[in-house]
């Protein structure tokens, strides 16, 4: 197991002894292994964190480039919203 905190460099993972024993085109592939495995637990973590409530937060209404509104089909304003 590995911490997701800290990230180890290439000259660092070249070091480990399972590591540097194997050819270099072995250690970019076990590199390229660990770097994506930690972006997926990384995503993970990131995911699993408690949320507070999503709230809608009316933004505005879409504008054209003549400042005039975009408006739909039947006639109502487009409205830019955001959560928050």
């Amino acid at each position: 197991m590995f911490n997701i905190f800290e990230e180890i460099s290439w000259p660092q993972f070249q070091q480990f002894e399972h590591i540097k024993r194997l050819p270099i085109n072995e250690q970019v592939t076990q590199f390229n292994m660990y770097l994506q495995d930690l972006s997926i637990a990384r995503l993970n973590w990131i995911q699993d964190q408690p949320k507070g409530p999503r709230r809608i937060i009316e933004i505005g209404f879409l504008l054209q480039e003549d400042l005039f509104d975009l408006e739909q089909e039947d006639g109502n304003k487009i409205i830019i919203t955001g959560y928050a």
